[in-house]
């Protein structure tokens, strides 16, 4: 694994009051929750990255941070996650790659997850290891090899939305987890009070 980027650029519009879902304590007075991503992501490559449009969100993760992280401000910001991706990408795919991709807003990753996804992408030799969350693959938990950070790159420049559509033609392997909220993200407040009810349950 040579890097690994925490896309932490959403508006997460669809929060509401609750604002900035990335910057939101993963646990009361805790970590911001792209800062726990971003933590997990440090254990796993020597090298990352985060890709953020608010000021706000690095101003809130920063102070978390035990590691040197690269900031990486999106100044097309609020374009969907291929359009961020792919900029990054771009830079050079052969010195990014192997690429980890993690989505911001992940409470329940962990360092065996995503090593299970590392495993997986060494194992198996795919262009693609991800996770699969029911039945559905998860482009945002995942490792990418040169081709497709090529791909990603490539899409995004001839205007491509879903990164899935730029996965065609590539050997993609999936990675199921028991724990549910191992991959699981917080779109919505109601998500998001489901991940605080688990862990006071925990």
């Amino acid at each position: 694994m040579k890097w690994a980027v925490v896309l932490a650029g959403g508006a997460s519009r669809r929060m509401g009051e609750r604002g900035n879902k990335l910057v939101l304590p993963r646990e009361p007075s805790g970590i911001p929750m792209a800062g726990h991503v971003a933590r997990v992501a440090e254990k796993v490559a020597p090298r990352v990255a985060v890709l953020y449009a608010d000021e706000s969100v690095r101003s809130a993760v920063e102070p978390w941070m035990t590691g040197e992280i690269a900031w990486v401000r999106d100044g097309e910001c609020y374009q969907g996650p291929l359009a961020a991706l792919g900029r990054f990408a771009a830079r050079e795919p052969s010195d990014l790659s192997p690429l980890l991709v993690l989505a911001g807003d992940l409470p329940g990753i962990s360092e065996h997850a995503v090593r299970a996804l590392v495993d997986a992408f060494t194992r198996t030799g795919a262009e693609v290891a991800a996770a699969e969350r029911e039945g559905r693959m998860q482009p945002l938990v995942a490792v990418y090899a040169e081709r497709a950070v090529r791909a990603i790159a490539d899409a995004a420049a001839r205007g491509e939305k879903r990164i899935v559509n730029a996965l065609e033609g590539l050997s993609i392997c999936t990675v199921t987890f028991d724990d549910v909220w191992a991959v699981r993200p917080v779109h919505r407040p109601e998500d998001y009070e489901a991940w605080l009810e688990r862990e006071g349950k925990a």
